[in-house]
């Protein structure tokens, strides 16, 4: 494995670990920004059509 992928692969790791270890009002907190987020996405790609 190249080394790009094997440090790819370790901080995956390292960001879900991270992420598990959130309070849960945190973890909502992350997914409604990630919602938000795509909802702006998508609305953007229909004002251009």
């Amino acid at each position: 494995m190249s080394p790009l992928m094997q440090r790819t692969l370790e901080e995956g790791t390292e960001r879900r670990k991270r992420l598990m270890a959130l309070p849960y009002p945190e973890k909502v907190r992350i997914v409604e920004k990630m919602r938000e987020a795509a909802a702006a996405a998508r609305n953007v790609g229909r004002q251009r059509t």
